[in-house]
């Protein structure tokens, strides 16, 4: 196969932007941001402050950090802080301040989402009753721009000293908005009369599809469309493609239909920037999307390769509803869908529980790349081969692109993988890229079906030019006086680099290979061990399990692994918990398990000492039913709408239900028709209602001194 890329001239340039209103070490071309008159990527994650317990934000912001993450967003919901007229609620796990506090101490800038109106799957998009109940809401209505302005004056006091410049580093303005731009820009000026200062004030770019120089518009796109309700395998639609296209117009379409086509010139002048690139999805009762490693990796991957220079992911941290209450959208508040009660673990790279899942390790890799092997990546542009056609089903030609500089410097980037699509091998692939007065040819590979990687052509390592290295960069590191570059294999694809045309293979292994008369070390690492790996201080560290560090201290969190030369071996605590089959309980919340069958009731307890003598300990439980509730006496504390047979919950977090009594489950089981007839892409079998305890291990918690 034959692909040609073709180069157009695409000069950066400064432009009329006026995003911020304030004087700040952040600044902005036509292709990328700058932080200190730098080039820079900013790599932020949706994290919400009031749907994690407050004593964990420290520790898991520091584990976003650890995932290559500079920035995090965050969401806050209206009703979560004024339910009912003038009675504000800033204390707990609501206290914004305390957030922004832990943010600025450990240099991580915040993008405050502050609506008024979020989303978010929260009851009536965040909106208190009284707001949802006009007629006139979310217009430039007087009466609604003056509970408007109440509110956020006393947002602002919260949050008004840290709006220095550096701390919040963007504000968004509504979110989702079919309407006129001017509402927006109404808002906008509101929330500057009131004081809010920040490098830059953003919007969603669906469905208004109107990029203005006011508001960054930001993109968006997930790996699947629970959204929709529909029963059935999402069809194809390029979301996983590498495409010149930035926005994706399913995205929404439970509220907002017929979206309008981004017009892609007007975006060409603007960096390409998105908000809710979905590493993960939340599931609904009628669909149920399973998201697996490369669902996870893959939307977020093309929206790199494509020239994403600002990557937004929502979520990257799961997190859960208020106990107690009734937080989540659903039917019975007249939105499309029925989400659970409590949990919001969204399959985000980091579960709500704070374990780094597999796609969290495959992301901090491309974030390490950013960070270690090229910090520059934002100022090469992409350039794509020309389509055979649009249909998301023709898989007939490669989808692919380069990110290069002038000096035809750069990445092939590659990438034949789609949720419910089944590529075939493409072999023999040979590109070419064409400037005006110059084409580079690439070495003829074969790129198999599902793969995703990019690897480095034309670059400059130390003194030795590169024609290209057939595998992807992870960092590029003083070792000893020797630059060592850390590579991933590229699935399929044999490691090999080229120097002067001279071709040499390169072996899969931890210990690399130097490079004759030369400070230079290659390490390719097989994909599970890169997965493995981490940077702290200028070291490398190999570890197994969930990491963060904190004042130079390393942490590994993991029910078994190992970190360095310590092994975390595994502690079996099953045969002290309790969990059996109990007689039928009077319990509230019973419509929302979504199914008419006979219910079926479990006891658990657990000796508080269990918690007062381990970190924490993690319950797996094979579940074969529709869905599920845990219930501390009549409150509601947790739930689960079955994805894949496999419940887990982490004890920390209940610890003060736990010390109380006994946890009661509440299950029902899939059946054929209605409410629990519903979408599994892991399907169980019908009419079966069994929940069983799997396992029980304690989840540890190690350290060292780096």
């Amino acid at each position: 196969m034959n692909i040609k890329i073709k180069a157009e001239t695409n000069p950066i340039f400064n432009s009329n932007f006026n995003y911020g209103n304030i004087k700040s070490k952040y600044g902005i071309e036509s292709l990328y941001f700058t932080k200190n008159e730098k080039p820079y990527m900013i790599v932020a994650g949706e994290l919400h402050f009031s749907r994690v317990p407050r004593e964990s934000w420290r520790r898991e912001l520091l584990k976003m950090k650890e995932c290559g993450l500079n920035t995090v967003s965050t969401y806050v919901f209206w009703n979560f802080h004024e339910e009912e007229k003038g009675a504000f609620d800033f204390y707990g796990n609501k206290d914004v301040k305390e957030f922004l506090k832990i943010c600025k101490e450990i240099d991580m800038p915040c993008i405050l989402r502050i609506g008024p109106w979020c989303h978010g799957e929260v009851v009536r998009g965040g909106f208190p009753k009284r707001i949802n109940r006009m007629t006139r809401k979310r217009t430039n209505n007087p009466i609604y721009l003056k509970e408007v302005e109440d509110f956020w004056n006393r947002l602002y006091e919260e949050v008004k000293e840290y709006l220095d410049g550096e701390t919040v580093l963007a504000i968004q303005i509504e979110n989702e908005y079919s309407g006129q731009i001017d509402h927006i820009k109404t808002l906008k000026k509101l929330a500057e009369k009131i004081g809010y200062k920040a490098p830059f004030f953003t919007m969603t770019l669906w469905p208004s599809n109107k990029p203005d120089n006011e508001l960054l518009p930001l993109v968006g796109g997930y790996p699947d469309e629970p959204w929709s309700g529909k029963r059935r395998k999402t069809e194809p639609s390029n979301r996983f493609a590498i495409t010149p296209l930035r926005s994706d117009t399913l995205i929404g379409t439970d509220l907002i239909k017929n979206q309008v086509k981004s017009d892609n010139n007007i975006l060409k002048t603007i960096p390409f920037a998105s908000c809710e690139t979905g590493p993960g999805n939340q599931v609904t009762n009628l669909r149920r999307p399973f998201i697996s490693e490369k669902d996870g990796y893959g939307v977020c991957f093309a929206k790199f390769a494509a020239g994403c220079n600002w990557l937004g992911y929502y979520m990257f941290h799961g997190g859960r509803n208020p106990s107690g209450q009734l937080m989540q959208e659903s039917r019975k508040t007249f939105y499309p869908n029925d989400c659970p009660i409590i949990d919001y673990d969204f399959q985000a790279p980091i579960s709500r529980y704070g374990e780094c899942r597999s796609h969290g390790d495959l992301l901090r890799l491309m974030h390490m790349f950013t960070k270690y092997f090229d910090s520059n990546i934002v100022t090469k542009n992409a350039y794509f081969p020309k389509w055979n056609s649009l249909n998301p089903k023709d898989i007939s030609f490669l989808k692919c692109s380069v990110r290069m500089n002038e000096e035809m410097s750069g990445y092939f980037f590659v990438s034949t993988y789609e949720k419910n699509l089944k590529y075939n091998d493409f072999e023999n692939v040979n590109v070419v890229i064409e400037t005006e007065n110059k084409s580079i040819k690439l070495p003829e590979v074969d790129i198999k079906a599902g793969s995703m990687f990019f690897y480095p052509f034309n670059i400059d390592i130390e003194d030795i030019h590169f024609d290209y290295i057939t595998a992807q960069p992870i960092a590029k590191l003083n070792v000893n006086g020797r630059t060592t570059c850390y590579f991933v294999e590229c699935e399929g694809v044999l490691p090999k680099y080229s120097v002067n045309g001279v071709e040499k293979e390169l072996d899969i292994n931890i210990d690399g290979q130097c490079l004759e008369n030369s400070k230079i070390k290659l390490v390719v690492l097989p994909i599970e061990k890169a997965k493995e790996l981490h940077i702290v201080n200028n070291q490398v560290v190999f570890s197994k399990g969930t990491v963060y560090v904190d004042d130079n201290i390393i942490y590994c969190e993991t029910t078994e692994g190992y970190l360095n030369s310590q092994i975390i071996k595994e502690i079996d605590v099953k045969n002290e918990i309790s969990f059996e089959k109990c007689d039928k309980t009077s319990l509230p919340h019973n419509s929302y398990l979504f199914s008419h069958s006979k219910k079926q009731y479990y006891s658990l307890k657990v000796p508080s000492s269990l918690l007062d003598d381990n970190f924490d300990v993690e319950l797996k439980f094979n579940f074969s039913g529709l869905n599920l509730q845990v219930f501390s006496g009549k409150t509601i504390v947790n739930d689960y709408f079955n994805i894949d047979g496999n419940f887990v919950m982490r004890l920390r977090e209940y610890k003060e239900y736990i010390e109380n009594g006994e946890l009661i489950f509440k299950t029902s089981d899939r059946t054929n028709f209605g409410a629990g007839h519903v979408y599994q892409e892991i399907v169980p079998e019908k009419r079966v209602n069994n929940l069983t305890l799997e396992s029980a291990k304690v989840v540890n918690l190690v350290s060292e001194d780096v």
